[in-house]
């Protein structure tokens, strides 16, 4: 008669080792958060980035920084967007595309004029939202004399 191999590994080896790789993989996703996580987060369903840019430390008082950078003013007229949607369009259906031009978010009060920020002159553009599968999604386009959104498309905006 054959006796059975006790040599190999068992369960109580197997689930240690499996508990192991867990705690390991916590550890490195944690690490990576803590690491990348500013990155991470700087990105918004769009696709589009909004960063908040910070004033380096040495800048002095003398030098005029730009209060808002192109990004940021998207981020604005994005966020107006997204208001504009909750205020009028609370019930679209699926699939249906709506753009807000910023000239009618500025009407509503939702938004302020925004300007170039090279040379203040004022800025044309529009939010998009549409909604696909159950999930509203936002894009902001924006169209100045020194900067325009990439896949801004002058049909939207129609101001």
């Amino acid at each position: 008669m054959y006796k059975l191999n006790n040599h190999g590994w068992g369960l109580q080896v197997l689930i240690a080792s499996i508990l192991v790789l867990m705690i390991g993989l916590v550890i490195v996703a944690i690490l990576i958060q803590q690491t990348f996580g500013d990155i991470m987060g700087s990105i918004d369903d769009s696709g589009q980035s909004i960063v908040d840019e910070k004033p380096s430390q040495d800048s002095t008082l003398d030098s005029e920084e730009p209060k808002y950078t192109y990004e940021k003013l998207e981020n604005m007229l994005l966020e107006a967007t997204k208001e504009y949607q909750k205020k009028f369009y609370d019930d679209i259906l699926d699939g249906e595309k709506i753009s807000v031009t910023i000239k009618r978010l500025v009407s509503e009060g939702l938004l302020n004029e925004i300007k170039d920020i090279k040379d203040n002159s004022v800025c044309t553009g529009y939010g998009l939202f549409n909604l696909d599968d159950g999930k509203i999604t936002y894009k902001a386009f924006l169209n100045c004399s020194n900067y325009q959104t990439i896949g801004y498309n002058e049909i939207y905006d129609f101001s």
